[in-house]
């Protein structure tokens, strides 16, 4: 990544005055997004984990039936 930025002067004449600037190297967040979705391998950790993530979907699912079932019961109850 080309972290220079080079301010051009017209002629010759303003070659002693030409001016560089460092540019930010501070990286977007979309920036950051768009590398991690296209550089990396998060695909292939998503495989190696599904297990867990699968485990961890399950146990959301049974504690949020836990607790909205009493809620059910006290709405039908009336």
């Amino acid at each position: 990544m080309n972290t220079r930025v080079i301010d051009h002067l017209e002629g010759l004449e303003g070659f002693s005055r030409l001016r560089i600037k460092a540019a930010s190297r501070r990286v977007s967040p979309i920036r950051r997004f768009k590398n991690t979705v296209e550089l990396s391998d998060w695909d292939e950790r998503i495989l190696r984990h599904s297990r867990e993530i699968d485990i961890f979907c399950w146990m959301l699912a049974g504690g949020t039936a836990a607790l909205l079932l009493p809620v059910g019961f006290l709405v039908l109850k009336g």
